[in-house]
């Protein structure tokens, strides 16, 4: 619990190297261009007053960053990003002190040089950190000239669009990229870029092969009969339809080109008609799309200041919300869980981690019809809840790790039938217990290890 109490500690101390390492710089620039006159020890004290609190915030951060609260790629970028920022102060200081002693102006220059690039450094961690408690885009939200609030949707222009990004793009968007993504890469394979799909998974077979459909184990996919194992989407979700599949067999054999642009088709080619008929469609689906988002953003909107969670839309699914807490974390309890009932039919996502929380609160939950994942780790949950959890049709993950949960109440997990993953971690569940539930559940996967966090 010590390494919990003192991560927390970690957004208060992070604003003063912030502002340490700034000073320094500016100071520096100042006195160069004799705008100022200021003793020339003060830069040194900055810094070194900068790195000691970059210490304090890295070792901070690393320890809110084992505790689990937080995780995924923006994360260990901000992590990184500190190492690198403590690294680039050290390094600063260092060339400070050899100019102090040798007056080498070569000295003096690769000493601001590199100060210039901690404080770009510090820019990219502070962005990262902005991130993961505002969420994305919050530094250029309001940047000016961007469109704060569109109403009116605008299609691209036929003379604009590439058939990679704007038809092939489209459709794995909407049909496959929800489980092959930057934060959920099924087999490794990750969709959401030209780059990615070229890599391919952890497959055998190669995932795209140019100019031949037939080896391309993306295709191989999406054209074998649907009672296969190998068959993708999985069962339960939308696949791709023939207009889909003649589009990415075209675009294979022709070579997979990112760059090619619809107004380069051939006009008696076969595949010409097929884009005419999914333009129509695809334009269809994008206003409507468009719509959704928008009155998504605003049913958010309408809740107000939400201080105590995180609201973000589902990228691949424009009527859903991911809810999670925010950070630096606030206490969250089962009557903070009113304020929330407008969106509860949106919901697909919710992670309540190191929230106070208990099975009462699980009533509340058991009322987000379109809940998909949960993820209730170091809460108060003891199980005696978890049948509210039966009329959720939809839930497939839900992690229970280090969780007082009881052995007879983990049993109500067999009603819910939807369930594929359950996470354990860290809970005092018997043996028995697991074996008795992967017998009477052979479709439920059961991990004793750490999850993934949301």
């Amino acid at each position: 619990m010590v390494v919990f109490f003192l991560g927390r500690f970690h957004p208060l101390v992070v604003h003063f190297p912030i502002v340490l390492i700034l000073f320094a710089l500016t100071f520096e620039i100042l006195s160069i261009l004799k705008w100022i006159k200021i003793p020339a020890s003060i830069p040194g004290i900055l810094l070194g007053a900068g790195l000691l609190s970059c210490l304090g915030s890295l070792i901070l951060g690393y320890l809110l960053y084992y505790t689990q609260e937080y995780s995924g790629n923006i994360i260990e970028e901000h992590l990184w990003g500190g190492v690198l920022l403590t690294a680039a102060v050290s390094l600063s200081i260092y060339l400070l002190l050899t100019y102090k002693i040798s007056g080498s102006k070569n000295l003096y220059r690769a000493y601001l040089t590199v100060l210039f690039a901690a404080n770009i450094i510090l820019i990219y961690t502070s962005h990262h950190g902005g991130t993961l408690t505002h969420g994305e885009g919050y530094l250029t939200q309001y940047l000016p000239g961007k469109n704060q609030n569109p109403s009116d949707w605008e299609p691209k222009p036929i003379e604009e669009m590439l058939v990679y990004e704007d038809v092939i793009m489209a459709f794995l968007d909407k049909k496959c990229m929800s489980c092959h993504n930057e934060n959920k890469s099924k087999g490794g394979l990750i969709l959401t870029s030209y780059e990615d799909l070229i890599k391919g998974g952890k497959g055998d077979h190669p995932t795209l092969v140019l100019n031949s459909s037939s080896e391309s184990e993306i295709f191989r996919r999406v054209t074998i009969p649907s009672n296969d194992d190998d068959f993708m989407p999985p069962e339960g979700k939308t696949p791709l339809g023939s207009n889909e599949i003649l589009l990415l067999k075209w675009w294979i054999d022709s070579g997979a080109d990112p760059k090619v642009r619809l107004t380069e088709i051939p006009a008696d080619s076969e595949i010409e008609p097929v884009i005419s008929i999914y333009l129509s469609e695809l334009e269809k689906e994008q206003r409507k799309r468009f719509y959704q988002k928008l009155n998504t953003e605003n049913l958010i909107k309408s809740m107000g200041n939400l201080d105590k969670v995180e609201l973000k839309i589902d990228p691949y699914n424009e009527n859903s919300i991911f809810l999670s807490m925010t950070f630096p974390p606030s206490k969250f309890r089962d009557n903070d869980l009113f304020d929330l009932q407008p969106l509860f039919q949106h919901i697909a996502k919710a992670s309540f981690i190191g929230s106070d929380i208990t099975d009462d609160g699980l009533y509340h939950i058991g009322q987000m019809s379109s809940l998909k994942e949960l993820y209730i780790q170091q809460t108060e949950i003891k199980g005696d809840g978890i049948a509210h959890l039966s009329k959720l049709g939809s839930l497939q993950l839900l992690d229970l790790s280090k969780t007082n949960v009881s052995d007879g109440n983990l049993l109500h997990i067999l009603q819910i039938p939807s369930l594929k993953e359950l996470y354990l971690n860290e809970t005092s569940i018997s043996n028995e217990v697991i074996k008795a539930l992967k017998e009477n559940r052979t479709d439920l996967q059961i991990y004793l290890e750490r999850g993934k966090l949301f």
